[in-house]
């Protein structure tokens, strides 16, 4: 008990400061969208590829969890290796090696199971701290929501179904088809791309009212449809993965719809601490446990890129134009705040990870995505201004 209170002091220690400290350097540096690459290099520094490579044992203890069952494995398998040494050097015939060695595979496989059980159990700090802070990113988000106005039911619903199923649906169909992702898997990773905007900035604000009257208010509506819909389908797979468990690792998304129930308010505090601490500690919390290199996946990672921007934006245009009584260039001006949704991409990303439904390579590619939505967004602003003109 004494150690876990200790690690998990570390950790959080850890997670917060670094990254807050890249972020707070960059921000002064005058470097765009400085909380999320705050959160990406402290992330690298405190995961596998250099924390865990320059101290493994000590990063193991810190972050990936279960080092007394990982040394009864390791010991184990010495124990193995050695058996296998002294039956070649007695010139066991090979029938007999390999016969020897099927055992040892069998013997290896509840301790395995048990290493994997404990990296779970010790990584539960990580999960709940993830919890804590995404919570606080979604509450953020609706306290500092300005957008107001009536929205016809009807077109939330067209629009933001249509903005998660078209990028979330995609993504998933690929992923089953052509890497042969087991379904529940598929339908997680592509949970991530169906999530709707976190926040609306000015500048969408505006776009979005010039495509339409109250529409800021409206694509605002449309995205916690999306999220809805995101919210849905990531219960689904980690029920089927978890059972009731999943009620306690994605409790954000069951916390949801009272959050959005706050009124807007300018809580300074909130605000400040999300941004230099809360966001870039969740992509940290993710990237800690991910190594970059070995993890990277290049064609999700692309996918995910084409379809986390242009996906969204084209799931909003349907949505609008089936409805119509929209021209084309308002129906582009109205559904272009959908497309920033990098935050929300984030927080179910990290949620997903924590519960163990969402492997390495796709949540990396799902982060990935994440960093490009944020980088992208003052070429969305210059577009949305310069090229979409309406009447």
């Amino acid at each position: 008990m004494k150690d876990l209170v200790i690690n998990s002091t570390i950790q959080h220690t850890l997670l917060l400061f670094i990254p807050l400290i890249f972020a707070y350097v960059l921000k002064i540096a005058k470097v765009r969208r400085w909380s999320i690459l705050g959160g990406v290099l402290g992330g690298i520094i405190l995961g596998p590829a250099v924390f865990g490579s320059a101290a493994p044992e000590y990063w193991d203890g810190i972050f990936q969890g279960g080092v007394h069952e990982q040394a009864l494995y390791r010991q184990l398998e010495r124990q193995q290796e050695a058996d296998v040494a002294a039956a070649v050097k007695l010139g066991a015939s090979d029938s007999f090696i390999l016969q020897l060695k099927a055992q040892q595979h069998e013997q290896l496989v509840e301790p395995k199971a048990n290493w994997k059980a404990g990296q779970w159990r010790d990584q539960r700090t990580l999960r709940d701290y993830a919890i804590a802070l995404i919570f606080l990113i979604l509450l953020s988000g609706s306290m500092r929501q300005q957008a107001k106005g009536l929205s016809p039911p009807l077109t939330m619903l067209s629009v933001g179904v249509w903005a998660a199923i078209i990028p979330g649906g995609l993504l998933a169909a690929l992923s089953y088809w052509l890497w042969g992702t087991p379904a529940t898997t598929a339908l997680a990773f592509g949970a991530t791309l169906a999530v709707g905007p976190w926040t609306l900035q000015k500048w969408e604000q505006k776009v979005a009212d010039e495509g339409s009257s109250q529409g800021a208010a409206l694509m605002l509506k449309c995205g916690r449809v999306a999220w809805v819909v995101a919210s849905g389908v990531a219960l689904y797979v980690t029920w089927n993965h978890l059972g009731a468990m999943s009620l306690v690792w994605l409790l954000p998304l069951i916390l949801l719809p009272i959050i959005w129930i706050f009124r807007a308010r300018n809580w300074k505090w909130l605000t400040i601490f999300v941004e230099y601490a809360a966001i870039p500690s969740v992509m940290a919390t993710a990237l800690v446990l991910i190594h970059p290199f070995e993890e990277f996946s290049l064609w999700p990672t692309l996918i995910v890129i084409l379809l986390c921007a242009d996906g969204r934006w084209l799931g909003g245009i349907i949505g609008l134009s089936l409805l119509g009584g929209y021209t084309s260039e308002r129906v582009m001006k109205l559904s272009i705040p959908l497309v920033d949704s990098g935050i929300s991409q984030l927080c179910l990303t990290g949620l997903l990870f924590g519960a163990g439904v969402l492997p390495a390579p796709f949540a990396l590619a799902a982060l990935i995505g994440t960093v490009f939505l944020e980088c992208t967004a003052p070429i969305r602003m210059k577009f949305a201004k310069n090229k979409l003109t309406v009447d």
